[in-house]
């Protein structure tokens, strides 16, 4: 396993850590969901660099996809609006216009990339 997906893995575990100190819920269940959509994207990863086995079938990985999906769009909502242009002077929108998305594609790229080399394995086998 490269060095910069390790990091990446350390990366996405301290994010789901810091996405519960930010939010205003901290409730069991909400801890446990945002850790374990954490650990199912680091798993995504790990599969990948074959650190742990590929599942028998596709439906482990499409369930763990959406359970990811599910807790980052739907559960997550609020903090969007904690993240808008409004908390920024007017002097830096423009910047953060094209900062954010940047580091947004940045930051999610690889895992895009990974996740659907895990998919391709199984509907493509070599």
């Amino acid at each position: 396993m490269p060095l910069w997906a390790v990091f990446y893995v350390i990366s996405l575990i301290l994010g789901a850590v810091f996405t519960i100190y930010i939010s205003q819920r901290r409730s069991p269940v909400y801890m446990a969901g945002q850790m374990a959509s954490g650990l199912f994207a680091s798993a995504f990863m790990l599969i990948y660099y074959d650190q742990i086995p590929y599942p028998h079938t596709v439906t482990t990985p499409l369930l763990m996809l959406l359970f990811i999906l599910f807790q980052e769009i739907w559960v997550n909502r609020e903090l969007y609006n904690m993240l808008s242009l409004k908390n920024f002077p007017k002097t830096t929108h423009r910047l953060m216009l094209i900062a954010v998305p940047l580091l947004s594609v940045s930051y999610i790229g690889p895992l895009v990339w990974i996740v659907s080399q895990v998919f391709k394995h199984y509907f493509l086998p070599v």
